[in-house]
This record gives C-alpha cells, structure tokens and sequence, in this order.
C-alpha cells in the first residue's frame, strides 16, 4: 500500500500566464521561484529563505501552465479537479480575505461560512481563468495536533 503524507503541489491550467501570475502573487502572496518564460511558472506560498528558487530548487506548492483553451462552461459538471484549498492560519484570516478579495474586485462564490463536516471557516472564489479556490482555517480547538496520528505509529504502519 502506498502512504502519502501530504500533497506536494497542485498544477493549474491557466490561458494567460501572466496575469496568472498577477493574480497569484498579488492577491494570495504566492512567490514566484521559477518560470519559463510564456510556459509554466512555479510558486510557493514563501516558506523558503529569500533566495532559494531557480533551477534545482523550484520548490514549489503551485504551478501555472498556459494552455491554449479555456475551461468549458460546464467544466462543474464534468470529472476532474473540483477545487484547490489553501489552509490559513486563522478563522479570522478567512474573513480578512473575504473583504480584501472584494475590495480588489474577485467575486466571492460562497463564504465565508464555517463547514458542518469539519467546521473549517472557507471562502470559495475563483481565479482570472476559473479555477475555483477555497481558502480555510480550522475553529476545533487543539487542531491540528490534538487530531494527528503519532509518526511511530505511521511508521509503524
């Protein structure tokens, strides 16, 4: 059996690298750490020391590849990726992200609300290409350390 212990990065397909790009870094903080030019850009949520990037080390937790077609209308409805969330610290941050993604004109989809299923405080908008994003942080007191399997018994696993 295989044991994931997390995803590493997700792929996004984008039709205007740039202002992909744009989006990504202005409105979600993300950094560029590698890029061919007109093709893929690699982005992380800043999590390295300044000047870790470039070839070798294009660590990464989002790529951007440009691609010719838009997305169907009925993209929804189709099978594929639903939506990518990205976890902040706080429910707070949540709402902050809420009112500053509105004042820079993105249309909020649905949120901020709080989950029954897991009670994560979410807000669902999409990006200039329509890719749908959830921003989430947790309201369990103690998560996520009080919820995590002990490593020795992962490993043990």
């Amino acid at each position: 059996m295989i044991r994931p212990t997390g995803v590493a990065h997700v792929n996004l397909n984008v039709t205007d690298l740039d202002r992909a790009v744009r989006f990504y870094t202005e409105m979600l903080g993300c950094r560029v750490v590698l890029r061919y030019e007109g093709a893929i850009a690699w982005l992380n949520f800043g999590q390295y020391r300044e000047g870790v990037g470039g070839l070798g080390e294009g660590f990464h937790d989002l790529a951007l590849y440009r691609v010719p077609h838009p997305a169907p209308d009925d993209r929804r409805k189709r099978a594929g990726m639903n939506h990518v969330a990205i976890r902040l610290r706080t429910p707070e941050e949540v709402d902050q992200a809420a009112r500053y993604l509105q004042a820079k004109g993105v249309k909020i989809l649905k949120g901020p609300l709080t989950h029954k299923e897991d009670r994560d405080r979410y807000l669902y908008f999409e990006d200039p290409d329509g890719n749908m994003i959830e921003l989430v942080a947790s309201t369990v007191e103690g998560w996520p350390e009080k919820f995590l399997a002990r490593a020795e018994k992962l490993r043990a696993n």
